[in-house]
Protein backbone atom coordinates (compact mmCIF):
# COMPACT_ATOMS: atom_id res chain seq x y z
CA UNK A 1 0.00 0.00 0.00
CA UNK A 2 2.51 3.01 1.10
CA UNK A 3 5.04 1.75 -2.03
CA UNK A 4 1.18 2.27 -4.67
CA UNK A 5 1.06 5.59 -2.73
CA UNK A 6 4.84 6.80 -2.82
CA UNK A 7 4.61 5.71 -6.72
CA UNK A 8 1.64 8.05 -7.38
CA UNK A 9 2.18 10.84 -5.52
CA UNK A 10 6.13 10.57 -7.50
CA UNK A 11 4.08 10.43 -10.54
CA UNK A 12 1.73 13.48 -9.76
CA UNK A 13 5.02 15.63 -8.92
CA UNK A 14 6.55 14.37 -11.76
CA UNK A 15 4.34 15.36 -14.42
CA UNK A 16 3.61 18.25 -12.77
CA UNK A 17 7.20 19.51 -12.62
CA UNK A 18 7.38 18.87 -16.49
CA UNK A 19 4.38 20.89 -17.00
CA UNK A 20 6.05 23.97 -14.85
CA UNK A 21 8.80 23.15 -17.48
CA UNK A 22 6.74 23.46 -20.50
CA UNK A 23 7.82 19.78 -21.46
CA UNK A 24 3.64 18.66 -20.74
CA UNK A 25 0.75 19.11 -22.63
CA UNK A 26 -0.09 22.35 -24.06
CA UNK A 27 -1.06 25.38 -21.88
CA UNK A 28 -3.62 28.07 -21.45
CA UNK A 29 -1.63 31.65 -20.43
CA UNK A 30 -3.62 33.43 -17.00
CA UNK A 31 -2.55 36.42 -15.47
CA UNK A 32 -4.40 36.84 -12.19
CA UNK A 33 -3.76 40.16 -10.36
CA UNK A 34 -4.56 39.93 -6.14
CA UNK A 35 -5.22 42.90 -3.93
CA UNK A 36 -4.82 41.78 -0.30
CA UNK A 37 -7.44 44.05 1.33
CA UNK A 38 -7.40 42.00 4.26
CA UNK A 39 -3.43 42.30 4.98
CA UNK A 40 -2.91 38.62 4.67
CA UNK A 41 0.70 39.15 4.07
CA UNK A 42 2.79 38.69 0.94
CA UNK A 43 4.45 35.47 2.05
CA UNK A 44 1.06 33.64 3.13
CA UNK A 45 -0.17 34.98 -0.30
CA UNK A 46 2.66 33.40 -2.28
CA UNK A 47 1.88 30.06 -1.06
CA UNK A 48 -1.90 29.81 -1.75
CA UNK A 49 -0.42 31.31 -4.74
CA UNK A 50 1.71 28.60 -5.26
CA UNK A 51 -0.58 25.90 -4.17
CA UNK A 52 -3.68 27.31 -6.35
CA UNK A 53 -1.05 27.52 -9.36
CA UNK A 54 -0.22 23.72 -9.02
CA UNK A 55 -3.72 22.62 -8.94
CA UNK A 56 -4.54 25.05 -12.25
CA UNK A 57 -1.81 22.85 -13.76
CA UNK A 58 -3.74 19.98 -13.36
CA UNK A 59 -6.54 21.78 -16.06
CA UNK A 60 -3.26 22.96 -18.00
CA UNK A 61 -3.59 26.40 -17.08
CA UNK A 62 -0.59 27.93 -16.87
CA UNK A 63 -0.88 30.78 -13.84
CA UNK A 64 1.14 33.90 -13.58
CA UNK A 65 0.43 36.40 -10.43
CA UNK A 66 0.96 39.99 -9.89
CA UNK A 67 -0.07 41.56 -6.32
CA UNK A 68 -1.71 44.67 -6.89
CA UNK A 69 -2.31 48.29 -4.91
CA UNK A 70 -5.82 47.96 -2.96
CA UNK A 71 -6.21 51.43 -4.03
CA UNK A 72 -7.21 50.02 -7.53
CA UNK A 73 -10.13 48.39 -6.18
CA UNK A 74 -12.10 51.83 -5.68
CA UNK A 75 -12.21 52.09 -9.95
CA UNK A 76 -12.85 48.49 -10.45
CA UNK A 77 -16.43 47.82 -9.23
CA UNK A 78 -18.08 43.92 -10.02
CA UNK A 79 -19.88 42.82 -12.22
CA UNK A 80 -23.24 41.13 -11.29
CA UNK A 81 -25.12 41.15 -14.81
CA UNK A 82 -26.89 37.84 -14.77
CA UNK A 83 -26.02 36.52 -17.92
CA UNK A 84 -27.75 33.23 -19.27
CA UNK A 85 -25.57 30.14 -19.57
CA UNK A 86 -25.33 30.48 -23.50
CA UNK A 87 -24.58 34.43 -23.24
CA UNK A 88 -21.75 33.54 -20.53
CA UNK A 89 -20.04 31.13 -22.82
CA UNK A 90 -20.01 32.94 -25.98
CA UNK A 91 -17.08 35.14 -24.95
CA UNK A 92 -13.64 33.47 -24.04
CA UNK A 93 -12.40 33.66 -20.33
CA UNK A 94 -10.23 36.97 -19.85
CA UNK A 95 -6.37 35.76 -19.81
CA UNK A 96 -6.34 38.50 -16.74
CA UNK A 97 -8.59 38.12 -13.89
CA UNK A 98 -8.48 39.78 -10.57
CA UNK A 99 -9.09 38.52 -7.10
CA UNK A 100 -9.70 40.39 -3.95
CA UNK A 101 -8.87 39.14 -0.25
CA UNK A 102 -11.32 40.63 2.12
CA UNK A 103 -10.93 40.46 5.93
CA UNK A 104 -14.02 39.57 6.45
CA UNK A 105 -17.56 38.57 4.98
CA UNK A 106 -20.71 39.81 5.52
CA UNK A 107 -22.81 39.08 8.56
CA UNK A 108 -25.17 36.03 8.23
CA UNK A 109 -22.99 34.45 5.81
CA UNK A 110 -22.33 30.42 6.15
CA UNK A 111 -19.04 29.77 7.45
CA UNK A 112 -18.70 27.47 4.62
CA UNK A 113 -18.33 30.30 2.72
CA UNK A 114 -15.25 30.86 1.40
CA UNK A 115 -15.94 33.36 -1.24
CA UNK A 116 -17.56 33.88 -4.72
CA UNK A 117 -16.39 34.32 -7.95
CA UNK A 118 -18.37 35.72 -11.02
CA UNK A 119 -18.13 33.59 -13.38
CA UNK A 120 -19.07 35.40 -16.43
CA UNK A 121 -18.12 38.95 -15.48
CA UNK A 122 -16.97 40.81 -17.99
CA UNK A 123 -14.88 43.17 -15.87
CA UNK A 124 -13.95 44.41 -12.81
CA UNK A 125 -13.50 41.76 -9.60
CA UNK A 126 -14.27 38.10 -10.76
CA UNK A 127 -13.10 36.54 -7.60
CA UNK A 128 -13.53 37.42 -3.60
CA UNK A 129 -12.17 35.28 -0.74
CA UNK A 130 -13.03 36.05 2.96
CA UNK A 131 -10.03 35.99 5.10
CA UNK A 132 -11.85 35.19 8.12
CA UNK A 133 -13.99 32.43 6.72
CA UNK A 134 -11.08 31.04 5.48
CA UNK A 135 -9.40 30.79 9.10
CA UNK A 136 -12.09 29.40 10.88
CA UNK A 137 -11.75 26.40 8.71
CA UNK A 138 -8.17 26.29 9.62
CA UNK A 139 -8.48 27.17 13.44
CA UNK A 140 -11.29 23.97 13.46
CA UNK A 141 -8.78 21.53 12.74
CA UNK A 142 -8.15 22.15 9.05
CA UNK A 143 -5.18 22.82 6.63
CA UNK A 144 -2.82 25.68 7.48
CA UNK A 145 -4.23 29.59 6.78
CA UNK A 146 -2.20 30.02 3.53
CA UNK A 147 -3.33 26.14 2.58
CA UNK A 148 -6.98 26.53 2.99
CA UNK A 149 -6.45 30.14 1.19
CA UNK A 150 -4.66 28.54 -1.52
CA UNK A 151 -7.71 26.15 -1.78
CA UNK A 152 -10.43 28.66 -1.82
CA UNK A 153 -8.96 30.66 -4.57
CA UNK A 154 -8.01 27.62 -6.83
CA UNK A 155 -12.12 26.62 -6.11
CA UNK A 156 -13.13 30.23 -7.16
CA UNK A 157 -10.95 30.30 -10.01
CA UNK A 158 -12.40 27.07 -11.28
CA UNK A 159 -15.84 28.72 -11.46
CA UNK A 160 -14.46 31.38 -13.81
CA UNK A 161 -12.59 28.87 -16.16
CA UNK A 162 -15.72 26.60 -16.06
CA UNK A 163 -17.75 29.57 -16.95
CA UNK A 164 -20.41 28.04 -13.45
CA UNK A 165 -21.57 28.30 -10.69
CA UNK A 166 -22.18 24.83 -10.46
CA UNK A 167 -20.73 22.57 -8.00
CA UNK A 168 -18.97 19.07 -7.92
CA UNK A 169 -20.09 16.27 -5.43
CA UNK A 170 -16.38 15.56 -4.75
CA UNK A 171 -12.94 17.02 -5.90
CA UNK A 172 -11.90 20.60 -5.81
CA UNK A 173 -15.48 22.15 -6.89
CA UNK A 174 -17.06 20.19 -4.53
CA UNK A 175 -19.64 22.92 -2.84
CA UNK A 176 -19.01 21.87 0.47
CA UNK A 177 -16.12 20.51 2.11
CA UNK A 178 -16.21 18.22 5.27
CA UNK A 179 -13.47 17.69 7.64
CA UNK A 180 -12.02 14.68 6.50
CA UNK A 181 -12.11 16.77 2.90
CA UNK A 182 -10.04 19.15 4.93
CA UNK A 183 -7.77 16.54 6.34
CA UNK A 184 -7.18 15.14 3.13
CA UNK A 185 -5.88 18.29 1.44
CA UNK A 186 -3.79 19.26 4.43
CA UNK A 187 -1.72 16.57 2.91
CA UNK A 188 -2.12 15.88 -0.77
CA UNK A 189 -3.40 18.11 -3.94
CA UNK A 190 -6.92 18.03 -4.62
CA UNK A 191 -7.24 18.70 -7.78
CA UNK A 192 -9.97 19.19 -10.76
CA UNK A 193 -12.07 16.00 -11.59
CA UNK A 194 -11.23 14.67 -15.43
CA UNK A 195 -14.76 16.04 -16.44
CA UNK A 196 -13.93 19.21 -15.42
CA UNK A 197 -10.68 19.50 -17.29
CA UNK A 198 -12.42 18.59 -20.22
CA UNK A 199 -14.94 21.27 -19.92
CA UNK A 200 -12.08 23.58 -19.29
CA UNK A 201 -10.33 22.57 -22.58
CA UNK A 202 -13.50 22.61 -24.54
CA UNK A 203 -14.64 26.39 -23.16
CA UNK A 204 -10.91 27.22 -24.09
CA UNK A 205 -10.73 25.90 -27.55
CA UNK A 206 -7.99 23.49 -26.79
CA UNK A 207 -8.32 19.81 -27.49
CA UNK A 208 -8.16 17.75 -24.07
CA UNK A 209 -5.11 15.97 -23.11
CA UNK A 210 -5.32 12.74 -21.99
CA UNK A 211 -2.14 13.40 -20.13
CA UNK A 212 -4.24 16.40 -18.40
CA UNK A 213 -7.07 13.89 -17.36
CA UNK A 214 -5.21 11.47 -16.09
CA UNK A 215 -2.97 13.57 -14.26
CA UNK A 216 -6.46 15.14 -12.27
CA UNK A 217 -7.54 11.99 -11.84
CA UNK A 218 -4.45 11.03 -9.90
CA UNK A 219 -5.60 10.58 -5.77
CA UNK A 220 -2.03 11.24 -4.20
CA UNK A 221 -3.37 10.02 -0.78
Amino acid sequence: MVGKKSWRTGLLLYLLSAAALGQGWPQTKLSIVVYDAAHVGPKTVERAEGLAGTILLTAAMQSRWQAAPVEELRNLGMDFTAYTAKACQADPVSAVLRLQILPRAPAGLSPNALGFSLPCARSGVQVTIYADHVAKVSERGGPTFGRVLGYAIAHELGHVLLQSDAHATAGLMKGIWSKSDWQRAAVSIVSFSPADVRQIATLHKRTPDENATQLASLKPY
